[in-house]
């Protein structure tokens, strides 16, 4: 086997990697500028970049672990937003309604739902003649046979959000929000529709009035997430919310108004638990950086008062004392602690 060969010992579990040369601005500027221990640093890209390739969400894991990963990953966080910026137009289209379609396909195999999701958003509909394409997700609820939920996704900064009384024939209007959720209805021959916003494309009248999940009558659901941070909670509540209605609906065939004034109640208290949810994870993120300042305050003072008592005639304070202070050590040591304390209390929670 070539020495220069990367080799796996499945019995020991381990990889051992060859001497390389790595030719790459982005590599050399955080090697040269880190200043951790080079070797450690090599090590922890290496387990980061490996687990985020294994977890195929790479917005998603940057954003979970960006508190514990340190300044040194900062580089590969702004080389994926570097790519995000340069996506063009029609792949920003394919990788939304993929991301969606990759959440709701893991949603459903996870409570173990006999859903049947399909990507529709190539395919023609309805309406013109089976020219349009609206509807980029259809969802057959409980099987194939089952009520139908479709899903549009608009990942763009161009559409508004739109009420009945804004006709499209009316001064060349585009699409907005309201009208794609019909005519996403219509074209899917689906129960209810549904359309998906990102928090960092939607235009500013529709995340003023989508700031979670909204009802837009007789349009359909309205649904703000946030790709950036792999937050898709949003989505998870309203398609669950969505299924409910729709097998409820099979069973009693309410009437339409009724059921839009129910539709309107339940999702206030639904957006009232969302919004609970995070100012509660607003004030543990707050007293995790409060446990952090004051276990550092802590672990320095500490650390100080050692070192001043260790000091006398025999024993100056020198070079190698001031050094240790500086590196600070038992100070990460403690926040660090601290951090997981925290974070496995909120674990069992």
């Amino acid at each position: 086997m070539s020495v220069k060969a990367i080799r796996i010992d499945q019995a020991n579990r381990s990889v051992t990697f060859p001497e390389k040369i790595v030719v790459d601005d982005l590599v050399v500027e955080l090697f040269d500028s880190s200043g951790a221990d080079r070797d450690e640093l090599y090590d922890r890209v290496l387990r980061v970049g490996s687990y985020a390739y294994l977890e195929d969400r790479i917005g998603s894991f940057l954003a979970s672990t960006a508190t514990t990963i340190g300044a040194e990953f900062k580089f590969l966080r702004m080389l994926f937003d570097a790519l995000q910026h340069s996506m063009a137009t029609s792949e920003k289209g394919e990788i939304a309604e993929d991301s969606v379609l990759r959440e709701l396909t893991t949603l459903v195999d996870r409570r173990g739902w006999a859903d049947e999701i399909a990507d529709t958003g190539g395919v023609g509909g309805s309406l013109d003649e089976g020219a349009n394409r609206t509807g980029d997700l259809v969802a057959s609820i409980g099987g194939a046979e089952g009520p139908c939920l479709v899903i549009e996704v608009k990942f763009d900064t161009k559409t508004a959000i739109g009420d009945p009384a804004d006709a499209k024939h009316k001064n060349n209007r585009t699409d907005t929000a309201w009208s794609q959720l019909v005519e996403s209805a219509a074209n899917r021959d689906a129960d209810i529709a549904m359309i998906v916003f990102d928090q960092s494309s939607a235009s500013p009248s529709v995340k003023q009035k989508v700031p979670d999940i909204e009802w837009l009558p007789g349009g359909g659901l309205a649904v703000m997430v946030d790709v950036g941070s792999g937050d898709f909670r949003n989505l998870v509540v309203a398609y669950t919310f969505a299924r409910a209605v729709l097998l409820e609906e099979v069973r009693a065939q309410p009437d339409a108004g009724l059921l839009s004034v129910v539709v309107s109640r339940v999702l206030t208290e639904v957006k009232r638990c969302l919004g609970v949810r995070r100012h509660v994870e607003d004030i543990l993120k707050s007293a995790q950086a409060l446990l952090g300042d004051l276990e550092q305050s802590d672990a320095a003072l500490e650390s100080i008062q050692e070192m001043l008592t260790a000091v006398d005639a025999d024993h100056p304070l020198g070079s190698t004392e001031l050094i240790t202070l500086h590196k600070g050590e038992d100070v990460r040591t403690a926040i660090a602690r601290v951090d997981k304390d925290l974070s496995d209390l909120v674990g069992s929670a």
